[in-house]
């Protein structure tokens, strides 16, 4: 019975290192840190990587808010011109 609860463990860590490498994948992480993390402590490590921000997503918005001051300084500067 022993040697069962072995095997479910490794595979259970087995799994969430694999799950925790595919995170950290989209979140824009080191996949292969995470990849051992997830191997190491298992669901612990993928609450720590829920808690983490998504890099690509942060990215994104300063690219975003940066083109949308661009806008904002064009629109100010034909204001300007009509006045």
């Amino acid at each position: 019975m022993q040697i069962f609860y072995w095997i479910w463990i490794v595979a259970m860590a087995f799994a969430c290192s694999v799950w925790a490498e595919e995170i950290a994948k989209l979140k824009g992480h080191n996949s292969k840190q995470w990849l051992v993390l997830g191997l190491l402590f298992g669901p612990v490590a993928l609450i720590a990587l829920a808690g983490y921000p998504d890099l690509e997503d942060r990215k994104h918005q300063r690219d975003s808010s940066a083109e949308l001051s661009l806008i904002k300084d064009d629109i100010d500067a034909m204001r300007r011109g009509k006045d």
